[in-house]
């Protein structure tokens, strides 16, 4: 059956059914007091092909990388040292591990893939030298995570620690990240923390620059150079960039950029003409898009939501397909809508605090997601909610106020994967939207309908769901209660509550999901002029994706082979 199985994965694969991923590399660096690191990565990937897993690792600088060990599911694997053998099959490479030397062109880790399939695979091995020391400082230029691998990953970060437990602080030191979109911080117990806040670009990667002051490290990797020589190749063709001295030229610029005050005002008119626009189509109910929808008012009534219940897809639509200029983007309204799917299907169980709020209990295993973007926010809220997995009042919005990048960019994830959605749909998708806006006027209706059918009380789940969406959970969630008593009952009971309490829980939880996304985005406008002077000093924000030359280790490639 086994080989059944890889015989299939193997078919689909060449038939383009099945994609290779990466869906997170999550590392740990730990420096010693020589400069020496010890680098731990975890790799949640989908294999579709190859035998073995491989990472180069080239242009070490006078380091070496020595002793790869690699773990899945608690089993280490077998380590055949620096004597891997690539022309295995894939069964023999299964549960061992290897270093390739390459000599002066560095080395390849490698480790059996064992099967297609899901892996998560934490590997482990030491970098000597990785912190070199310079005229003026210490300091490393280093490639964490590799160009141009098998897939873009879709999510990234990386944690530097002291193996003596003595922390990193502003005083002595400064970092920059390049290569990749995210956010960068010194934590408050003196780690140094980056995330990625969207998926690789191609040609991403992950790298890191670091100075220290000198007496944090005693390292033997000597580099006879200033810091200011390894930060302009680094500083070349990023974000980062030294505060300019005011020149005659600025001047003559900040006095043409007044000229640009004539086109301003044109600008306010047009401004102006559009919101006069847009109360007309609004007066009118012609709000959107015949060629998404087939027509700019639609009527009648759907039951349920079309494209499977997708939120991205409902999400896309209801984005791409209004007429209006200035229709309020509501992002806050798609993270209250995941939180009430998780609550109606059980994935999260409310739990009475001692003072009547009902907190929200993860569960112990991870739930099976729908899309790659529910998987990301589930991920946030469980960071959120601590040790003990139960997510408290407030404490999503503290969260968000420390992670407010990670955040605030989370709603365009849900887009682009509507996008995506939508565009491997095969049927008549013109039809199929207009049973969105039908089922947006179903349930903004059928508390007005004379002859009523009792709604089918397994989809109650999904209708307050998508008025979530819609902006009417409210009053959905109220007309329910009211018209049904009996079957908004069983609703509730089925989940554990009494219907007062089912409707408090539901109505709570939106408003802390909300809450949650504007205090974060409310944090993410502050830092924002700060962010980019504070970066370019080095003292963490914002990422650059161009920059990061003269960097050490990594190189281009690596995944499946």
């Amino acid at each position: 059956m086994k080989r059944i199985l890889v015989l299939a994965a193997l078919l689909l694969s060449s038939l383009g059914l099945l994609a290779q991923e990466i869906r997170s590399i999550d590392i740990d660096v730990y420096i010693n007091e020589e400069g020496d690191a010890y680098i731990q990565q975890r790799w949640d990937v989908t294999v579709v092909r190859g035998t073995e897993w491989y990472i180069p690792i080239e242009n070490l600088n006078g380091s070496e990388v020595l002793g790869l060990s690699v773990e899945e599911d608690g089993v280490e694997f077998a380590d055949d040292g620096r004597h891997w053998d690539s022309s295995r099959s894939l069964s023999e490479k299964a549960g061992r591990c290897g270093i390739i030397d390459k000599g002066k062109n560095g080395v390849e880790l490698c480790w059996g893939q064992g099967s297609l399939g899901d892996h998560k695979w934490t590997a482990g091995f030491v970098v000597t030298g990785l912190v070199q020391s310079l005229k003026d400082y210490d300091a490393f230029n280093f490639m964490f995570v590799n160009t141009d691998l098998i897939a873009n990953p879709q999510h990234a970060s990386i944690c530097f620690h002291r193996l003596d437990d003595k922390p990193f602080t502003e005083e002595e030191t400064r970092f920059w990240v390049f290569g990749c979109e995210g956010e960068s911080e010194l934590r408050e117990d003196g780690t140094i923390f980056f995330e990625t806040d969207r998926s690789f670009r191609n040609g991403g990667s992950l790298i890191v620059m670091m100075r220290f002051e000198k007496g944090i490290f005693n390292s033997q990797n000597v580099k006879n150079i200033n810091f200011s020589k390894m930060q302009k190749k680094a500083f070349k063709g990023s974000d980062y960039k030294k505060k300019p001295k005011l020149s005659f030229d600025d001047l003559v610029a900040y006095v043409a950029g007044g000229l640009f005050i004539l086109v301003a005002l044109l600008a306010i008119l047009l401004v102006i003409y559009l919101i006069i626009r847009d109360i007309i189509l609004k007066i009118t109910g012609r709000v959107w898009k015949p060629e998404v929808f087939g027509t700019a008012k639609p009527d009648g009534w759907n039951r349920e939501a079309p494209f499977k219940g997708s939120i991205p897809v409902a999400t896309w639509l209801m984005k791409d397909g209004s007429r209006l200029t200035f229709a309020g983007d509501h992002p806050e309204r798609r993270m209250g809508a995941y939180f009430l799917k998780w609550i109606a299907d059980g994935t999260l169980t409310p739990v009475k605090a001692e003072d009547g709020h009902f907190d929200l209990a993860f569960p112990a295993e991870e739930p099976d997601f729908s899309d790659d973007c529910e998987k990301q926010l589930y991920k946030k809220a469980l960071a959120a909610s601590g040790e003990n997995r139960i997510l408290e009042n407030g404490e999503f919005k503290a969260w968000a106020n420390k992670h407010s990048s990670a955040l605030v960019n989370w709603p365009k994830s849900v887009e682009k994967e509507g996008k995506a959605q939508l565009s491997k749909y095969t049927g008549d998708k013109v039809s199929e939207s207009r049973k969105l806006l039908q089922f947006k006027n179903f349930l903004s209706e059928f508390t007005l309908a004379r002859d009523r059918e009792v709604p089918e009380v397994g989809l109650w789940g999904q209708y307050l769901v998508f008025a979530q969406l819609f902006g009417i959970a409210d009053k959905v969630s109220k007309g329910l209660s009211k018209l049904y008593p009996d079957q908004f009952a069983e609703f509730s009971r089925s989940h554990g509550m009494e219907p007062q309490i089912m409707t408090s829980v539901l109505h709570s939880w939106t408003v802390d999901a909300g809450n949650a996304y504007k205090t974060a985005y409310d944090r993410h406008l502050e830092s924002q002029a700060a962010s980019s002077s504070r970066s370019s000093s080095g003292f963490g924000g914002h990422s650059s994706f161009g920059g990061g030359g003269g960097f050490s280790g990594g190189g281009h490639g690596g995944g499946s082979r």
